[in-house]
C-alpha cells in the first residue's frame, strides 16, 4: 500500500507539471503535433493514476477478505464445539448462542460473496483500462473526436 500511495504521488505530482505544459502550448495553440503529444501522455497519467486507486481497492478487498476468512474459522470452531453437544443437554442459552453463531457464519459467507464480486468488478474494469492505455499510446484516441478538447 505504501509502495502504492509514493507511486501515486509521483504521478500526481508528474501530471500537475504536464497539465501545465498542456494549459501552455493549448493556449498559443501553435503546436497541434505537440499538444496532441502532451495530451497522450496527460491522459496515460491519468489511466496509471487510476489503475493505482483500483489496485488500492483490491487490496483492501483482499484484506477485508482475510478478516472476514480468520472470523469465519473461529465462529465455525465455536459452532462445532456447540454442536458436539447433544440438543437435549444444551441449556437455552446455548441453544441461543449456536443460532447467533449460524446467523452470523451466514452473514460473513454473504459479505465474503459481496467482496468476490466486488474484487472481479475492479479487475475487469483495470482490464478496461489497460485497453484504453493501448489505444491512448496508439494516439488513436485523438484522431476520432469530433469535438475539440480543451482542458479546464
Amino acid at each position: 500500500m505504501e509502495a502504492l500511495e509514493r507511486e501515486q504521488k509521483q504521478i500526481d505530482d508528474e501530471a500537475q507539471g504536464l497539465e501545465s505544459q498542456l494549459r501552455v502550448v493549448m493556449a498559443k495553440g501553435k503546436n497541434k503535433a505537440l499538444e496532441e503529444k502532451l495530451m497522450q501522455e496527460w491522459f496515460l497519467l491519468v489511466n496509471k493514476r487510476n489503475a493505482l486507486i483500483r489496485r488500492q481497492m483490491q487490496l483492501n478487498i483482499l484484506e477485508k477478505e482475510d478478516d472476514l476468512e480468520r472470523r469465519f474459522e473461529l465462529l465455525n470452531r465455536e459452532l462445532r464445539a456447540m454442536m458436539s453437544i447433544e440438543d437435549w443437554q444444551k441449556t437455552q442459552a446455548q441453544k441461543h448462542r449456536e443460532k447467533l453463531l449460524l446467523e452470523e457464519l451466514v452473514a460473513i459467507v454473504n459479505k465474503r460473496d459481496e467482496l468476490v464480486q466486488h474484487l472481479d468488478t475492479q479487475e475487469r474494469a483495470i482490464e478496461d483500462e489497460e485497453k484504453l492505455d493501448q489505444v491512448v499510446s496508439e494516439g488513436k484516441f485523438l484522431h476520432h473526436q469530433d469535438k475539440q478538447c480543451c482542458v479546464q
